[in-house]
């Protein structure tokens, strides 16, 4: 049975990664997809990416909201702040020191050209073509009303979409690597019939967001993901699969499941990895309308 994979924010956590990729793996997946934030926060962001540059199986990097505070800082290239203060605050240290350096300046001019090509090239978006028409876009953090999917989906890795953003005089908050209200709140016809699934917001962060708007068609398995549904019983629109890694000790993949006969359902199963336990979940079709 073909399958593919997705997987959420990791910021470091190598354990996480290791038992979630354990479980995964023995699915043989066809592809698996990182929705970004593979650094900072947590201790071992170079044995991340380490782990995810030596898979023996296809996969598609996408960049996060993280790799893009670190390349702004390496680069100096701010969006009306300080870059090198705001990935510091955000946890930028602790990659510094997962990679060796004790301070900021021997991490700009040291860092080995294999690892900035890794975040350079890092891809913005990833569609998965599957049965019956349906398909899966992958961003880190959902759909930005403020940027049309078909441009973004043109736009090939950091460097342009910078320019983008610049000719376009868009802010931070405006990109799919940083919305959240925004996208939450809009319409699932700006993504023209996709599938999100995405990360960046943490999911428990997601329930507060939909209590206090009073917002309905979200359905919430425990901490560690979020289904939103185009109506009470409509076709599935979007995922949030960001556990909260470093502040959980939760990391959730999410796999899709194509059957051989090409009139059968695709079929969803999550799973959320812990240090000490592993939640499987069958999550049933993707929805009766595909």
């Amino acid at each position: 049975m073909k399958n593919y994979w997705i997987i959420g924010d990791i910021h470091g956590e190598i354990r996480l990664l290791d038992r979630l990729l354990e479980q995964i793996l023995t699915y043989d997946p066809a592809e698996i997809v990182f929705l970004g934030d593979y650094i900072d926060r947590g201790p071992h962001s170079k044995e991340v990416v380490d782990r995810i540059m030596g898979l023996k199986v296809p996969t598609v990097c996408l960049m996060g909201n993280h790799e893009w505070m670190m390349l702004n800082a390496m680069e100096d290239s701010g969006f009306g702040y300080n870059p090198m203060e705001l990935w510091y605050l955000n946890g930028g240290e602790a990659t510094l020191h997962s990679f060796g350096f004790s301070g900021f300046f021997s991490f700009q001019s040291q860092m080995e050209d294999r690892y900035m090509d890794f975040f350079r090239n890092l891809r913005l978006s990833c569609t998965i073509q599957l049965q019956n028409k349906v398909k899966i876009l992958a961003t880190h953090a959902g759909i930005s009303p403020t940027i049309p999917v078909a441009d973004h989906s043109g736009l090939k890795n950091y460097r342009e979409l910078q320019q983008y953003m610049v000719e376009k005089h868009l802010g931070q908050d405006d990109s799919f690597l940083w919305v959240r209200d925004a996208f939450f709140s809009s319409s699932p016809d700006l993504w023209n019939g996709c599938v999100v699934v995405h990360g960046h917001t943490p999911v428990l962060k997601l329930k507060r967001f939909i209590h206090t708007n009073g917002q309905e068609h979200f359905h919430f398995v425990e901490n560690d993901l979020c289904m939103r549904r185009g109506g009470r019983q409509g076709r599935i629109v979007s995922v949030d699969i960001d556990s909260g890694s470093t502040i959980s000790g939760r990391l959730t993949g999410l796999g899709f499941f194509e059957k051989d006969s090409p009139a059968s359902r695709i079929t969803m199963k999550g799973i959320t990895a812990t240090y000490e336990e592993i939640f499987p979940r069958n999550l049933g079709p993707l929805s009766s309308n595909h």
